[in-house]
């Protein structure tokens, strides 16, 4: 079919919006902006255990036997068929056997991105999947703290555990997603990984596909691009409405 005036105008307006939006991050997504800066942050490069024990949990620093277990190990865990990510693999976090309290914790460097940081226009987003056991309380809850170079606190985010009562008293884990901006002066930021355990003997916070990632934020002119070739756009169609 041949392209009239106006498809070809809208094809045009479409990849110039495209191109548009792309521009402020080009040369960033080279640098690692918008990538998952969180190492191992899946729990996929380790071996999960088949029980709930200690299975390995690379890229992070541990305490209180916390755990990385497999989907569907023996004692009631999350299982590939119960709530939680579509793309799960075959690990998640567990906050282990015997104790009140557990945390994986790893520290970001964040200095190859000073630039963009410290014109005050850069943000960043701390997702993951935080779950428990059950009706019980155990629970997952995934921060972040941004430092200067000095070691000073600047500011942190973090994603609120999640209740028994919003898993609906069923095993498996819920979307938390939260952005901000990132302080100025901030060198690096500090991940941790706290579970705490209401119930029973076993640290059952659960946890899987963390992600903490920054982007420069688009600057006016991009958005009013955008904007304003969309308004040709729907200033056309409706012009060929009218000679229709």
């Amino acid at each position: 079919m041949r392209s009239t005036p106006f498809i070809q105008t809208t094809r045009l307006l479409a990849l110039a919006g495209a191109l548009a939006l792309a521009a402020p991050f080009a040369h960033a997504t080279g640098a690692g902006f918008g990538a998952n800066l969180i190492v191992n942050g899946d729990a996929e490069a380790g071996v999960g255990s088949s029980d709930g024990g200690l299975g390995s949990t690379p890229g992070w620093s541990l305490s209180s036997n916390f755990s990385t277990v497999r989907y569907g190990a023996g004692g009631g865990f999350p299982s590939a068929s119960d709530a939680g990510p579509a793309n799960r693999g075959l690990n998640f976090f567990a906050g282990g056997d015997s104790n009140g309290a557990s945390r994986a914790s790893q520290v970001i460097d964040l200095s190859a991105y000073a630039g963009a940081i410290n014109s005050g226009k850069t943000q960043f987003d701390l997702a993951g999947w935080l779950g428990g056991y059950a009706s019980q309380g155990d629970n997952a809850m995934l921060s972040a703290t941004f430092l200067d170079a000095g070691g000073n606190v600047l500011g942190s985010a973090s994603l609120a555990p999640v209740g028994a009562a919003e898993r609906h008293s069923q095993t498996g884990l819920v979307a938390r997603d939260t952005q901000g901006y990132v302080p100025v002066g901030a060198v690096t930021v500090g991940i941790a990984l706290d579970m705490k355990r209401l119930d029973g003997s076993y640290n059952d916070g659960y946890a899987d596909n963390l992600s903490f990632a920054i982007a420069p934020v688009p600057e006016p002119g991009t958005w009013a691009m955008l904007v304003g070739g969309l308004a040709l756009l729907g200033g056309l169609a409706k012009r060929k409405q009218r000679k229709a």
